[in-house]
């Protein structure tokens, strides 16, 4: 059975949709393709062919175009099935299944809601947000499977071809061979991913100074979004106590995480945070880390029985620097936060779980 991936807004060697989906299907004998558009070449990796259809210049045309191409590639391609991972490709989507293909829609965001976060005006946001709610009712007709991230987004389609896949962690994937013993640590603290306002840079920044602990160091690696922000940062008292890393590898970060203290998702209250899962929490859990994360209902949740971090008010900068101080204070109790944490995602919260249900998914198409 063929599969085609078309995720040509993602990096190709992305963590949910190569590493995680498209490795698994490659593993259990499906003939896999990934359609990208990074200007990089062709590569086969762990048995999934990576198509690349090349970059195109400008602000929409480089978003559209690429779009088209792998539409028309995979279409060369002979799929059983076309397995697309982006919103904005709704239109090629629905298109295709027109035409006969068999579509599986895979929802990373809920896009309705998270075009309000867009760095644009009012009614273009509104409009994008009616579009995404339109293709989507078409989508969920016409699609033969619908691949959601969180429970919260599977709500949106129809039941009884909706699956909920969450994007939990490889077991072990960062989880580093010569890792620091934790009694051992510098005070570092990580904070992986994408740099934002909303996800808490300004709160955890200022939190570092509050912190009576000269050494403390907050260990980022991410991109600024956007880039600007990080001039407004470094002109914070706290940026003496950050060391910036900028975007790293898997393997880097397995180091990273393997010398730090805890590790920090503080997102700011927004509506798709308060339902989301983040990826880099359950990173830091089979890491071993104890965590300090916003007090959500679903994350309290999630993680409350584990005992496995700490929660707090993600705007308060001096509830973030008192979660960080005690850490640092209490090394057995915050190991063993760590310890249960890491547990937690190796019974449950792990990749090797979720894949079942795309495997499943897969049989009951190939069937």
């Amino acid at each position: 059975m063929k599969s085609a991936h078309i995720a040509t807004l993602h990096h190709r060697h992305d963590t949910r949709i190569l590493l995680k989906q498209c490795v698994s299907l490659a593993n259990e004998g499906y003939d896999v393709a990934l359609f990208v558009s990074d200007g990089d070449g062709d590569e086969v990796f762990n048995g999934v062919n990576i198509v690349d259809v090349g970059r195109t210049g400008g602000r929409v045309a480089g978003r559209l175009v690429p779009m088209w191409r792998a539409a028309r590639q995979a279409r060369k391609f002979k799929p059983d099935v076309i397995h697309f991972h982006d919103g904005m490709f709704l239109p090629f989507a629905i298109l295709l299944a027109a035409a006969g293909y068999r579509v599986i829609y895979d929802v990373h965001e809920d896009y309705p809601r998270e075009v309000f976060a867009w760095r644009f005006s009012w009614p273009v946001r509104y409009a994008a947000s009616v579009s995404y709610a339109v293709l989507e009712w078409i989508g969920g007709l016409m699609f033969t499977k619908i691949l959601a991230a969180t429970p919260h987004i599977a709500r949106r389609f129809p039941k009884r071809k909706t699956h909920t896949i969450r994007n939990f962690p490889l077991h072990e994937e960062l989880v580093a061979s010569d890792a620091t013993p934790y009694a051992m640590r510098a005070p570092h603290f990580a904070y992986v991913g994408k740099i934002t306002v909303d996800r808490g840079i300004r709160e955890v920044v200022d939190a570092l100074p509050r912190i009576d602990k000269a050494q403390v160091i907050l260990d980022l690696a991410g991109a600024f979004d956007p880039a600007a922000l990080r001039e407004e940062i470094e002109r914070m008292p706290g940026w003496r106590h950050v060391l910036d890393r900028g975007w790293v590898g898997r393997e880097d970060i397995a180091r990273m995480l393997g010398g730090a203290r805890a590790g920090l998702v503080v997102l700011h209250p927004r509506e798709n945070y308060l339902y989301s899962y983040p990826i880099k929490l359950f990173e830091y859990m089979a890491a071993g880390l104890p965590v300090i994360v916003s007090d959500f209902p679903l994350w309290r949740h999630l993680i409350g029985d584990a005992r496995c971090g700490l929660f707090v008010d993600p705007r308060d900068p001096a509830a973030i620097a008192q979660a960080m101080a005690w850490i640092l204070d209490n090394p057995d109790e915050a190991e063993a936060m760590g310890e249960r944490g890491r547990l937690a995602v190796e019974d449950e919260y792990n990749w090797a779980q979720e894949s079942r249900t795309l495997l499943q998914c897969y049989r009951a198409l190939a069937a």
